[in-house]
């Protein structure tokens, strides 16, 4: 198995912590490429993750931070990669468009998952950036997710990165 970690926006540098102990507890490659902090738009994050994706096998599982598990997200909405990776670990995904947060990342009505697609969601009560409200509409979009409600670890997911690399690691066996 191989992870694709996509950061969350602005995040490159914050989230090695993340990639790094996901890296270290999981004994597997972890790549993270960097995507752009100016004009971050749809397309250039999901034409980031299509050239990330390119050079890995059927055994990779997406991990994404932040905006980069609502691009992760995306990327199912607009075209399912080809090879399907063995499922996602999306952390503190900001639900698009909802109470004034940018429409242009939403995910189109109708939007539903590959089948038998694993997805694990993970949010943090005490995050200060993403809104813990989001994880409940996921959970209501994503019916088939497994939802992992922490009490601590903010945005960075402090002490709940066990629990996240055991979800990875389930994806690979």
């Amino acid at each position: 198995m191989e992870v694709l970690f996509l950061h969350g926006a602005g995040g490159w540098k914050d989230d090695q912590q993340i990639a790094g102990e996901l890296r270290s507890r999981l004994r597997v490659p972890v790549s993270m490429p960097r995507f752009p902090d100016d004009g971050m738009t749809a397309d250039s994050w999901l034409d980031g993750i299509d050239a990330a994706l390119e050079p890995l096998g059927p055994e990779t599982a997406i991990v994404g931070h932040s905006f980069g598990s609502s691009m992760a997200l995306l990327r199912f909405a607009e075209l399912p990669p080809e090879p399907m990776p063995l499922g996602m670990v999306l952390l503190a995904t900001p639900f698009w468009g909802s109470e004034g947060w940018q429409g242009e990342y939403a995910l189109p009505a109708g939007f539903a998952l590959p089948p038998g697609l694993p997805v694990f969601l993970h949010h943090c009560r005490d995050d200060d950036t993403v809104p813990f409200e989001h994880l409940d509409r996921y959970e209501a979009l994503l019916p088939g997710a497994v939802v992992r409600r922490h009490e601590t670890g903010g945005h960075q997911f402090g002490d709940q990165l066990d629990t996240v690399a055991r979800d990875v690691a389930a994806l690979g066996s």
